[in-house]
């Protein structure tokens, strides 16, 4: 396998630090640097010097993935994981870190494997206390952490273990060399977590899955989708199983052929659901936490983020997910329910990673940019700007009020990666009469007043449908799903 250059350059660095005598080091790879790769690489010139490796990962999936590479290599290895035959005698081990600790700190049937250098994939778990357990045993022994982001889920570093951090290409480089596809941002809504503790750096996850598993939220999550995504494959990342299932329900009540997954899915099914989602068979998956390491599927195209997240990191995976490139696929789109966005900004902005563990890469980020004034979202056309009252796009002004915003129609503007502002989309004359004779057939069904379709229409666009005959026509999905939208804000506006 040839390696590309950064990839090269990398493992260089890598060596040059060993080489300065430091014995555990990070190789920081971003989402679609070819982390595995560049491991294996590292591996196979390892054996060829007569060392033997252990690798670890704690999923299933990261183990499928570094045997998948080490055989692309020519490098023979054991698996060491539930259900796999013992091949103790290869210089190469691939094991489970569950398996580990029940065989051999929990029920004593077997020894550690001999190791000279010890890899670990999504090496920010490294603090956890198995971990911690497996690399004391291996005391002077080399320690590679493999990840995307090296920070644990507050934000802070992991100089209590490592000594030396090198970096591959981030995601800015991989997008402008063509090895990842850009990303749109939308931020039609931005929940009120106020309340919402903390645990470990992150949101508690009970008290999150109440706030977010609400009826009307879960059909936003819909309603949105249907606006700006439609028919384009989709992983959605949810606050709990309970709320993953309840956005899967609501996607299949609308005609989507949607899937969930959760972490007692049996791998048969996990792997069944997950080719139909690469297939077309399924345009929306949905999961909590469970896709967001050891999982790629470029036809993956849209990230909708209903768990909000403190964790930069947790932001990083989740939306890396959708990034890989494949045929027709221009772009990635981010549908941010969660107000990550603005929490964390842009996946590919350059992120000051620190191994130091008393200094927040979140904190390190906003002391290296200019101060910016928490932006605003307008609540008519969903524009996000800051320094000003009134709405850059719509002239709405901007009144402070003491709970959340009421979200109002727009058509999801896509957040610009210069000015964070959302740009709506633009309707062409045609589409405009198609939407008029969409309202036309849906009033007369209704029986409402003639001129309800006219109103509707100048609501939704800015502008009347004067002098327009168009032939009445069955309102296709966008539309029905814009009209729910509606009756919930004006339901909301007189409830206010």
């Amino acid at each position: 396998m040839e390696l590309r250059t950064y990839q090269e350059k990398a493992i260089n660095d890598l060596a040059s630090s060993l080489g300065k005598g430091n014995k555990r080091v990070i190789l920081q790879a971003a989402t679609g640097s070819g982390k595995t790769v560049m491991a294996s690489n590292i591996v196979k010139r390892a054996v060829d010097k007569g060392n033997k490796v252990l690798f670890l990962a704690h999923r299933r999936e990261l183990i499928s993935q570094c045997s998948d590479k080490l055989q692309k290599f020519g490098i023979e290895h054991g698996i060491i994981m539930a259900g796999e035959t013992n091949c103790s005698w290869h210089k190469v081990q691939v094991a489970s870190v569950d398996t580990l600790r029940s065989r051999v700190f929990q029920n004593k049937k077997m020894e550690l494997p001999e190791a000279d250098i010890i890899i670990i994939d999504e090496c920010h778990r490294t603090l956890s206390a198995t971990y911690r357990k497996i690399i004391a045993e291996y005391e002077g022994k080399m320690v590679l952490g493999l990840t995307a982001t090296p920070c644990r889920s507050d934000g802070r570093g992991l100089g209590h273990v490592y000594q030396d951090m090198v970096s591959a290409s981030n995601i800015c480089h991989l997008t402008e060399d063509g090895y990842l596809v850009p990303v749109r941002y939308y931020a039609p809504t931005t929940p009120d977590l106020k309340g919402i503790k903390l645990v470990a750096g992150d949101y508690n996850q009970k008290q999150l899955a109440v706030k977010m598993d609400q009826p009307k939220l879960v059909g936003d999550v819909v309603t949105n989708w249907l606006k700006i995504a439609q028919g384009k494959p989709t992983v959605a990342f949810a606050s709990s199983v309970a709320h993953s299932i309840h956005i899967m329900e609501q996607f299949q009540s609308v005609g989507i052929a949607a899937a969930h997954i959760d972490g007692k899915t049996s791998n048969d099914e996990r792997d069944i659901i997950l080719k139909k989602l690469s297939s077309g068979e399924i345009t929306v998956l949905c999961n909590c936490l469970v896709l967001t390491e050891g999982w790629d599927c470029p036809t993956a195209q849209v990230c909708i983020l209903a768990r909000p997240t403190k964790s930069l990191g947790l932001y990083l995976q989740m939306v890396g997910r959708v990034l890989r490139p494949m045929e027709n696929k221009e772009y990635a789109m981010l549908i941010d329910h969660s107000g990550a966005v603005y929490e964390h900004g842009f996946v590919d902005d350059e992120f000051e990673w620190d191994l130091n563990p008393k200094k927040k890469i979140q904190e390190a980020k906003r002391n290296s940019e200019k101060k910016e004034r928490k932006p605003i979202t307008c609540e008519k056309c969903f524009t996000v700007y800051s320094d000003a009252r009134m709405c850059p796009n719509c002239g709405s002004i901007f009144i402070k009020k003491g709970r959340a915003l009421i979200v109002g129609d727009g058509d999801l503007g896509e957040v610009d990666r210069k000015s964070r502002k959302a740009k709506n989309r633009v309707y062409t004359q045609e589409e405009k009469d198609e939407w008029y004779a969409m309202l036309k057939y849906h009033g007369d069904e209704k029986g409402y007043k003639d001129g309800w379709a006219y109103f509707k229409y100048k609501d939704k666009f800015g502008e009347t449908p004067v002098g327009r005959v168009v032939h009445k026509k069955k309102p296709n999905k966008e539309c029905k799903a814009w009209i729910t939208y509606i009756n919930i804000r004006n339901s909301k506006r007189r409830s206010a």
